[in-house]
C-alpha cells in the first residue's frame, strides 16, 4: 500500500492530540501557536532586520545571531489580546491592560511597539521581553541541521508528543537556548509555567489547545513511548489503513 500512497502523493504525519487534563496538569508547556497579524516594518527587502536588530553577528545563511536593538514597527494592530508578526516566530505582543494585569506583577518586562512612518508609540500593546535560558534541551529525538557557514545547529520546529523540558526551567516564561526552523528562519521555543499558562487562559489570551505539555527526561520516554516507536520505525512500518478513507479523484 505504501508505494500507492507515494505514487498518489498522499503522505502521513505523526502528531498527537492532548486532552484538556493532560495540558492543564502539566507543570510547564510550550506555546505551540498564536494569532499572527501583519509583518514587521519596513518590510521591503527584509530591511526591518537592520532597523530592529543588531546584525553584526548574523549569519546570512541560516539567520542565527540576531539581537533585538530597537522596537518593532507596524502599520496597524489587530484586536487580538495577544498576537505575533509574520516572519517572527518567537516574539509576541500583548494588550497593555493584560500585560499590567498578568505579566507585570510577575516581573516580566516589556518594550514599546511603534507605528511605522511617524515612530509614535502604540499605547494599546506592548512587546513582552522574554529571557533566554542557558540550559540546553535533549533534542536527540528531533531532526537537526548544521549551518555549513557558521556551524550553528537548528532543529525541526514540529512537536512530537510531550515536549522536552530542561531540568532547571526558569520561572514563568522563557525561550529555549536552541534555535528552530529552516532556511533563514531561526526562532526559539517559548516555555511557560502552569501559573502563566492558566492566567493566559483565564484572561482570554489563548485557549488550552495553544499549548503543548512538557516533561523532563525521566518522564519523557514513558509518556512518549508510542511516539518514539512510531518515529523510529519511520516509513518501514506496517500501516493499518482499516480506518482510513482515501478519496481518489476521477
Amino acid at each position: 500500500m505504501i508505494p500507492f500512497l507515494e505514487e498518489w502523493n498522499i503522505s502521513d504525519s505523526l502528531g498527537v492530540t492532548f486532552t484538556k487534563n493532560e495540558i492543564l496538569s502539566s507543570g510547564f508547556c510550550i506555546i505551540e501557536f498564536w494569532n499572527m497579524f501583519g509583518y514587521p516594518m519596513p518590510d521591503n527587502d527584509g530591511s526591518y532586520l537592520y532597523k530592529t536588530y543588531d546584525t553584526k553577528d548574523m549569519c546570512n545563511e541560516c539567520g542565527v545571531g540576531l539581537e533585538q536593538k530597537d522596537d518593532f514597527r507596524v502599520r496597524k494592530v489587530p484586536k487580538y489580546p495577544i498576537w505575533g508578526l509574520g516572519w517572527i516566530f518567537d516574539e509576541f505582543f500583548v494588550r497593555t491592560d493584560l500585560y499590567k494585569k498578568v505579566f507585570k506583577p510577575l516581573g516580566i518586562g516589556c518594550r514599546p511597539l511603534r507605528k511605522y512612518k511617524d515612530d509614535s508609540i502604540i499605547d494599546t500593546y506592548v512587546q513582552l521581553v522574554i529571557p533566554v535560558i542557558d540550559e540546553p534541551l535533549d533534542l536527540s529525538f528531533y531532526k537537526s541541521q548544521t549551518c555549513p557557514k557558521c556551524g550553528e545547529t537548528k532543529y525541526e520546529a514540529k512537536t512530537y508528543g510531550y515536549y522536552p523540558l530542561q531540568e532547571h526551567p526558569l520561572p514563568y516564561i522563557y525561550k529555549s537556548k536552541e534555535f528552530f526552523g529552516d532556511g533563514f528562519s531561526a526562532d526559539r521555543k517559548i516555555f511557560v509555567s502552569a501559573l502563566v499558562r492558566d492566567k493566559m487562559i483565564e484572561n482570554g489570551m489563548m485557549g488550552f489547545r495553544n499549548f503543548v505539555p512538557c516533561a523532563k527526561a525521566e518522564e519523557l520516554s514513558i509518556k512518549n513511548q508510542g511516539i518514539t516507536e512510531w518515529k523510529k520505525a519511520d516509513r518501514k512500518r506496517e500501516i493499518d489503513l482499516s480506518n482510513v478513507i482515501i478519496a481518489i479523484p476521477d
